[in-house]
């Protein structure tokens, strides 16, 4: 099974792309992925077919993909901030985006632009004798 702490550990692990397309354990889409998920691949790029034509994940470039892994169930195809899981069994797919957290100096912008949206209600103190 694919945990959290798995993914992490995946984005880690393969944080840049190969020197070379021909690092890639291509062979793992072809042994288990070929048939459910019309696997094709040209001199450029990787084409899923059980992926909505429309999708950004229908085609990749094979130079953008870091690695090819292989779990009980799924083939992962690790991209720099997603993973595709692709299942072994049937025509499913999974993909993981990685969501990067916020810089401080953009929550502060954010917070700043919220505020001048949004202020608070003034009160107005006035002399009334």
């Amino acid at each position: 099974m694919v945990t959290k702490k798995v993914i992490d550990t995946i984005y880690r692990q393969f944080n840049h792309p190969p020197q070379s397309v021909d690092e890639l354990n291509i062979g793992l889409l072809f042994d288990y992925a070929i048939e459910n998920h019309g696997i094709v691949i040209d001199e450029n790029d990787l084409y899923i077919g059980s992926v909505d034509p429309k999708s950004p994940f229908a085609v990749l470039p094979l130079d953008r993909i870091h690695e090819i892994v292989e779990f009980d169930d799924v083939i992962a195809i690790v991209l720099h901030s997603s993973i595709i899981f692709l299942n072994k069994h049937n025509s499913d797919v999974n993909v993981h985006i990685r969501m990067t957290p916020p810089s401080l100096w953009s929550r502060l912008k954010s917070r700043l632009s919220e505020r001048r949206r949004n202020p608070k209600n003034n009160i107005m103190l006035t002399d009334e004798a």
